[in-house]
C-alpha cells in the first residue's frame, strides 16, 4: 500500500485475499480456454462498487493493483502494458 492512500479494506483483509484470491481468479480465467486458443492469460480485472482490482501473475506470485472506480479505465490503459512486461 502506498503511504497516504486510504484503503477501502483493512491490511489484514488484503493479506488474506492475496494468499488465495488471485490463485482462484486466474485459475478460473485460464480454464475458459483450456487449450490456449485465446492465448495466454495476461491479467484479470475484478470490478467492485468502489474500486477495480487488476491481478496479474508475476514470477511465482501475483501482483494486485486497485484503482478507484472513477479512474480505473485511464489508469489501467496506462499501466497494463507495463505490468505485462513484468509477466513476460
Amino acid at each position: 500500500m502506498r503511504p497516504g492512500v486510504k484503503s477501502y479494506t483493512a491490511n489484514s483483509e488484503d493479506q488474506a485475499f492475496m494468499k488465495i484470491g488471485p490463485l482462484f481468479m486466474t485459475g478460473i480465467a485460464e480454464r475458459l480456454t483450456p487449450e490456449g486458443k485465446a492465448g495466454k492469460l495476461e491479467c484479470v480485472i475484478a470490478c467492485f462498487e468502489k474500486d477495480y482490482v487488476l491481478i496479474a501473475k508475476v514470477g511465482n506470485g501475483h501482483l494486485a493493483i486497485s484503482v478507484d472506480r472513477d479512474h480505473a479505465l485511464a489508469v489501467f490503459q496506462e499501466i497494463i502494458p507495463r505490468v505485462l512486461k513484468l509477466t513476460a
